[in-house]
């Protein structure tokens, strides 16, 4: 029985070495901490798990199970850690202040023993525990392991001695500014306050965007499936999450799934979890997303790429609560609320044969629609500042847009949507070397869209022609950054390969003249900073 006056509560960033490292049979750190602990006498009653994505809640999901096999009955609660960029500390730190602030409520009054791990998550991570450890944020025991392979073939566990470092002053400042985590600073563009990330504080003031708002935060009172339509980069995970947030849910996971991105082959291991040797390379039973998403929200984007075998099984999934890893016969109980998205049609589908209609019925008990940004005009302006803002938050600088790039910006098609401009604004600041960004600094298609607006009678000239070829226009007196631009180019037209084949890279390719290979390269290589932003992924 837990002695209630003590307590031992352990908190850890979920890394990839747990449960296990990739291909490794040597335990990673978090289970290695609970063997050693449960073996000496020092279990801990539970342990905080913080998940900076999908992959890593299903890990923890993982992990629990892995820690029941070898007898260990630690409550494991896993949190969300919404971090965008893994090595921002200032982004770390706030969210880490959130985080203190949410396992302090869950954990009401009880007394307890804190330990904090400090082997999972980046190094930024790791920083911040021992920086909220030493400041007074989140008093703590800092625990570190020491793999195997350096503690003479058994894994063990020190405690990191704090004499002789210097004391840390921040915890008054952090008890008496605990309110204002999740502000931003000043944005210079504007002198005022700059806004939230974008799934926190949707911008737009459009008629259609605030009753997409509206009908979301009504839906978010109950448990019924939702389904979210727009298109590519209208905000479709923004809308989910803010479900998720403002919803009964809030305390458990947000998983999300692109189901345009998973391998057809694997996709009900995905979803669904698999036992060990179900397949070829499945060295591991694995938990699958619908049970990393137990007791929050599981959001499907682009649910529509879905194979029909799968599409029955999730089906049956949410019919009986239930889901069967591959490879077992022996359902498992899931509480989770399903949130689907798609950018296609459909009840044309079903027409097609590609979609079931039961599952298009049991999804669209509640149907969310966003508005393109061609229909919602009037957002622009305080979109492109929201950006703007962010990028000069981030980088210290006070760049600004000039009146004529704002009507071009306003005047433009936006195939891409809220994404688009987000890119375009970084482009711009990124390619202009004067704080004033002009439009000589905005990517070619606006540029070129806003010529072409500018001589209606004239016969269309060939876009690519006007837009890229040599001495389409006179470059600035300040020059341009030629790298920058080019690489701009470039994934313009990969991120519209994506776009209109729904992700498939091989298709891509072909419709770029490139190989598989050179096309998966140049993602992994060149275009690596844009493709991180996430092109499929909702604002």
């Amino acid at each position: 029985m837990v002695d209630m006056q003590n307590i031992r509560s352990l908190v850890s960033f979920v890394g990839m070495r747990d449960p296990y490292p990739e291909n490794d049979e040597e335990p990673g750190p978090l289970l290695s901490l609970l063997v050693d602990a449960e073996r000496n006498g020092r279990a801990f009653d539970e342990a905080w798990l913080l998940c900076t994505g999908s992959t890593f809640h299903e890990r923890a999901r993982d992990l629990g199970r892995e820690a029941r096999e070898e007898g260990i009955l630690t409550r494991f609660i896993s949190l969300d850690f919404p971090v965008s960029d893994v090595i921002d500390y200032s982004e770390i730190w706030r969210l880490l202040g959130e985080a203190v602030t949410a396992i302090r409520a869950q954990a009401g009054q009880l007394p307890r023993d804190w330990s904090v791990l400090l082997d999972s998550g980046t190094p930024q991570m790791k920083s911040s525990l021992f920086l909220a450890a030493r400041s007074g944020l989140f008093p703590a025991t800092l625990l570190q392991g020491i793999p195997p392979r350096f503690a003479g073939g058994t894994y063990k566990v020190r405690e990191v001695k704090l004499e002789g470092l210097p004391s840390l002053s921040l915890a008054g400042e952090v008890h008496e500014k605990k309110a204002t985590y999740g502000t931003r600073t000043p944005s210079p563009t504007t002198g005022t306050a700059a806004p939230d990330s974008a799934y926190q504080t949707p911008i737009g003031n459009s008629i259609a965007f605030a009753e997409a708002l509206r009908q979301a935060g009504s839906a978010a009172r109950y448990d019924e499936p939702v389904l979210v339509l727009g298109e590519t980069g209208t905000g479709k995970t923004l809308l989910a999450r803010r479900i998720h947030k403002a919803s009964q849910r809030s305390g458990g996971p947000f998983i999300e799934v692109n189901c345009s991105a998973i391998a057809e082959s694997l996709a009900e291991s995905e979803l669904f979890g698999s036992e060990k040797g179900a397949y070829t390379g499945a060295d591991k039973p694995r938990a699958g997303k619908f049970r990393a998403a137990h007791g929050g929200i599981l959001f499907l984007d682009e649910v529509g790429d879905l194979s029909l075998e799968v599409q029955a099984k999730l089906l049956k999934s949410l019919e009986d609560r239930t889901v069967t890893p591959v490879g077992s016969d022996s359902p498992v109980d899931v509480d989770v609320r399903l949130v689907a998205a798609t950018n296609r049609n459909l009840p044309a589908m079903i027409q097609e044969g590609r979609f079931r209609r039961d599952l298009y019925e049991r999804l669209k008990v509640v149907v969310l629609k966003l508005p393109p940004l061609r229909e919602r005009r009037e957002d622009i302006r305080p979109l492109a500042d929201h950006f703007l803002g962010d990028w000069n938050a981030i980088y210290g600088e006070r760049r600004f847009l000039t009146e004529e790039s704002l009507k071009l910006l306003e005047s433009y098609s936006w195939p891409g949507n809220v994404r688009e401009l987000a890119n375009a604004i970084k482009s711009a600041a990124n390619t202009s070397k004067s704080e004033a960004l002009g439009p000589e600094s905005l990517p070619d298609e606006i540029r070129s869209s806003g010529r072409r607006d500018a001589r209606p009678t004239a016969s269309a000239p060939d876009a690519g022609a006007e837009a890229f070829g040599p001495g389409a226009e006179s470059l600035p007196e300040a020059g341009i950054n030629l790298k920058a631009r080019l690489l701009q180019v470039e994934w313009d037209y990969v991120s519209a390969a994506l776009r209109q084949t729904g992700g498939n890279r091989e298709a891509a390719a072909r419709l770029l003249g490139m190989t598989g290979h050179a096309f998966r390269k140049a993602l992994r290589e060149r275009l690596a900073a844009f493709a991180d932003e996430g092109w499929e992924e909702g604002m």
